[in-house]
């Protein structure tokens, strides 16, 4: 075996050493870049803490794009920027065409350009949006160790450039489908990314600028005015903030346990809730609300503040306001003892009556399905009701889910799927076999009836077969348009109900109907 020549053994010893620098330089550029995101990252999960004040004086700009591959089309999907101002700042969101705009000076507006109507507080400290934004923080994804070197390894990000710009270095750093632009006092300065998913592109943009700019922000200012306290500016914000957590935090299961309350108790297991309740109309409102409390708390600041928002905006009109106006609109027509049920539950809960009523009265988004099989469509003739119950999820309502076993003095026993807080029924059997279950129309109408959840709580607490339950809905006076299914376990019989204000339609199993094309028999 022959040895390469002096001169050649100097030339390969001189590549490896190169090589070797080269990566050590590579890794070294890697590793700097990591530092650079990873900071850049923490810092902007601190931020939310007090996102105001951590940005300080400029302006910060966030977009989500989508782009369809076989069109080429292009759309923002969402958007958010912020222009701070000594201790003011003005905040633009866009979502499908729509920009909201919330500004802080001598007074705090909150308006959209959709229904071009601005909601005037004095100025808001935002006490518990911020406290909102804090518990973001803490449930935002914060990879450990090896979390963040698996990722790093997947993404190779690269320092691919420096320079100064007074007083600060800046370091532009590539990233898979974009790039990424950190300052030396740890903030992302720029970042831009993109995600192929089949025959969709997202592009995520960020932006920030630390400097005092002229910025105008989208045009369509309010051209209504309303007043409103800063107090419920605030809370409507946090419950929107918590809302939108909520695709951030995993379902917590709650530990096996019975607790008790007067003659009622709660039983969970298997993280399913079952609440019995059981006395006078005030003592099973107060055993509901002092055995869920925190949960009726949530729920009802997302339905009234959350949700409440969100109608605010779309119809111009507050929320709060006109959900008190509409509580005693239809207090004639809800029987007394679940207003007295409503206190109990209030002062058990710890939380103002005017909240739980209007969580329990509020025009309802309701959007679900249900079907009665029985006779020749189930083997041996077996009654099957079914009911989906897929509405409001977004809010988590969900995750507060309540089986209920109420016996109310002096109203039939009935068992009834809710969801903490709420006394109403929109699924539910009594003693009798009588069941019923609602179906969503379009929502509202004459608000001066009987509200669909008492309807039909009071159809359970007040029937014995089929016929005494379409009798009474019939003859109470009601508001929304609504569907219903209403079964009767004793004679293995069920009809369907389509209801307005001024209609009650009862179908029949197997008539044909305009809106169900191809009746199935025994259905």
């Amino acid at each position: 075996m022959t040895t390469p020549p002096p001169r050649r053994r100097r030339w390969l010893r001189r590549l490896l050493w190169a090589g070797l620098v080269l990566a050590a330089l590579l890794v070294a550029d890697w590793l700097a870049a990591c530092w650079l995101l990873w900071g850049g990252y923490e810092r902007l999960v601190g931020a939310l803490r007090e996102p105001v004040k951590a940005l300080g004086s400029g302006q910060t700009c966030i977009q989500v794009h989508e782009l369809d591959l076989m069109s080429s089309k292009e759309r923002l999907i969402g958007g958010v920027e912020v222009l701070a101002y000594g201790d003011g700042f003005t905040v633009f969101l866009e979502r499908e065409a729509i920009t909201f705009r919330l500004e802080r000076g001598s007074r705090t507006t909150f308006s959209s350009s959709k229904c071009r109507t601005g909601f005037e507080a004095e100025r808001c400290d935002f006490g518990e949006a911020r406290r909102a934004m804090t518990e973001l923080a803490d449930n935002l994804p914060r990879p450990g160790l090896f979390t963040r070197a698996v990722l790093s390894l997947v993404v190779r990000p690269l320092i691919t450039g420096v320079w100064r710009a007074d007083p600060l270095f800046h370091w532009r750093i590539w990233l898979p489908g974009g790039s990424a632009v950190v300052a030396s006092d740890g903030w992302l300065r720029e970042a831009s990314s993109s995600l192929r998913w089949g025959k969709r592109r997202w592009r995520l943009a960020l932006r920030r600028r630390p400097s005092e700019i002229e910025f105008i922000g989208p045009s369509g200012r309010a051209v209504k005015q309303v007043d409103i306290a800063a107090t419920e500016l605030d809370r409507g914000l946090a419950a929107a903030i918590r809302v939108l957590a909520l695709r951030l935090q995993p379902v917590r299961k709650e530990p096996d346990r019975i607790t008790r309350e007067g003659r009622g108790w709660l039983e969970v297991k298997d993280g399913r809730r079952v609440l019995h309740l059981k006395g006078t109309p005030y003592e099973i409102g107060y055993q509901h609300g002092k055995l869920l409390a925190p949960n009726i708390k949530r729920m009802a600041e997302r339905l009234v503040y959350g949700v409440g928002l969100l109608y605010s905006l779309e119809k111009g009109e507050w929320f709060v306001r006109e959900a008190e106006k509409l509580v005693e609109r239809q207090r004639p027509h809800i029987p007394p003892e679940y207003f007295e049920e409503m206190k109990g539950l209030a002062e058990g809960a710890g939380v103002p009556l005017a909240l739980i009523q209007a969580a329990n009265i509020f025009p309802e988004f309701f959007h679900c399905s249900g079907v009665a099989l029985f006779g020749k469509a189930t083997k041996g003739g077996t009654l099957l009701h079914a009911r989906v119950l897929d509405y409001m999820t977004e809010v988590g309502l969900q995750d507060e889910a309540v089986l209920m076993a109420v016996e109310r003095e002096g109203a039939r026993r009935c068992v009834n799927v809710s969801y903490a807080g709420f006394i109403g029924s929109v699924t539910g059997m009594n003693e009798k076999q009588v069941a019923i279950g609602e179906m969503g129309g379009r929502g509202e109408g004459q608000w001066d009836g009987t509200p669909m959840s008492f309807l039909v709580r009071g159809a359970l607490e007040n029937c014995d077969t089929l016929e005494q339950a379409l009798d009474y809905m019939r003859s109470r006076k009601r508001t929304c348009e609504y569907y219903y299914v209403i079964s009767d376990g004793k004679s293995k019989s069920a009809r369907g109900v389509a209801a307005t204000s001024g209609q009650f339609e009862v179908i029949a199993p197997g008539q044909h109907h305009p809106r169900l094309p191809d009746p199935v028999g025994d259905a």
